[in-house]
């Protein structure tokens, strides 16, 4: 797990045809009824999504899933998360993950609205993540909506910033079940993982050198 400095990305990235975004946490600050005190984001893409389908796949079998079987942090027990977590540094994937400690932030954040506010901190991950991530044809997020004004959201904090990083196109958004997707259910497993690490708790993250975690800082 590392942060990755833009002078060391390839001047020219690929166009891969997937990127995936979840998060855990939520936009609540009512922390004494129940608010997560974080929210973490998490961008997922690969070079090669047929082979990561085809692992997780295959890790299914191995631990004698059913073909359908949902990875999801929150829901599944820790014999099947150590189990994909231990698999994941052989598939084909990279990811960026923002983590926003919400107890440090001002009285403005309480009053966005919600598809605003998780925007906010998406443009704030998209300004660092490494580019060989981000340049993806479409955008799927775990949303029940193919469109909705959160989506629409998330594509219009996206468009100025991939912009200005020299991205001419910005990818396609479309709400999509996760349970359909294996690249969604790897950014639920990381922003999972990396929530929990935060919280001092089992470290499923900590050799993982495809992740990179980024802390929101309001000075920025």
């Amino acid at each position: 797990m590392h942060q990755r400095m833009e002078g060391s990305l390839r001047s020219k990235t690929l166009t891969r045809p997937y990127g995936f975004l979840d998060w855990a946490g939520d936009s609540g600050f009512k922390f004494t009824l129940g608010s997560s005190s974080h929210l973490i984001l998490c961008w997922v893409s690969s070079d090669d999504y047929a082979g990561l389908h085809h692992g997780l796949c295959d890790l299914r079998e191995r631990q004698g899933l059913p073909r359908a079987f949902e990875f999801h942090f929150a829901r599944n027990s820790d014999t099947v998360r150590a189990a994909f977590f231990a698999s994941l540094p052989t598939l084909p994937w990279e990811a960026a993950t923002l983590l926003v400690n919400k107890q440090t932030l001002p009285g403005e954040f309480r009053k966005m609205r919600e598809p605003v506010f998780y925007g906010h901190f998406l443009g704030y991950l998209l300004a660092l993540a490494p580019l060989s991530i981000l340049t993806v044809k479409r955008l799927l997020v775990d949303e029940s909506q193919r469109r909705s004004e959160l989506l629409l959201g998330i594509r219009a904090a996206m468009s100025p910033v991939l912009r200005a990083r020299g991205l001419g196109r910005t990818p396609k958004v479309s709400g999509q079940p996760a349970r359909e997707w294996d690249g969604l259910q790897v950014a639920d497993m990381l922003a999972g993982a990396v929530a929990e690490s935060e919280s001092g708790e089992r470290g499923y993250v900590q050799n993982l050198d495809r992740l990179c975690v980024y802390h929101y800082e309001l000075d920025k």
